[in-house]
């Protein structure tokens, strides 16, 4: 049986850099001999069938959904990371009471930088009084109270979040994530 190797969590309001540091992680973590799986906030609301809206109940829906999809990937012996807004503290804490070895890396970043870097135009009209549901305007983002690692995406560059985050999960996750299955012998090999 594969080992369960846990769940990255990369969290932070829209255009906090969750997805580009997540891309650069998988990179990171496949070179290395990692096998790992990106889910995609964005992504993963189109693979449903039946589609979620932004309100808190949808947000919330959401998040069961890609927690159970972390567990059953994760029970194949591939490591999830998940790039996803994450708002609700209440969520963050049934996901670190229900999946194994979660780890939580929370993307640190203003409004104001958000808004500026804001390539899909969701900040502005919600600004404006013209959107609704959106969090960190008019839906509130619970600043996650116990997170493994907390990164000031407006100070610091995707590089070096990245080489922060790595370091951690080599101390934490990755140490004791050892690849025998004979799918990964050539990484065993290598002495991963």
């Amino acid at each position: 049986m594969p080992q369960n190797p846990g769940s990255v969590w990369i969290m932070g309001l829209s255009s906090a850099g969750k997805s580009t540091l997540a891309n650069m992680l998988i990179k990171r973590l496949r070179d290395n001999g990692y096998p790992c799986l990106l889910l995609d906030g964005d992504q993963i609301r189109s693979i449903f069938p039946e589609r979620l809206g932004f309100d808190p109940e949808s947000r919330r829906k959401q998040t069961l959904r890609v927690m159970a999809l972390t567990q059953w990937i994760s029970s194949q012996g591939i490591l999830p990371i998940v790039a996803i807004i994450h708002p609700f503290e209440n969520g963050r804490r049934t996901c670190r009471e229900t999946l194994h070895n979660y780890f939580e890396v929370y993307l640190k970043c203003s409004l104001e930088t958000c808004s500026a870097r804001d390539a899909k135009n969701i900040y502005g009209p919600a600004i404006a009084g013209n959107a609704k549901n959106v969090v960190g305007v008019d839906i509130p983002y619970d600043t996650p109270q116990n997170p493994d690692l907390e990164l000031e995406s407006n100070t610091m560059s995707p590089e070096q979040m990245l080489e922060v985050l790595w370091d951690k999960l080599q101390e934490n996750l990755l140490q004791g994530y050892l690849l025998r299955d004979a799918n990964f012998s050539s990484v065993a090999a290598r002495g991963r």
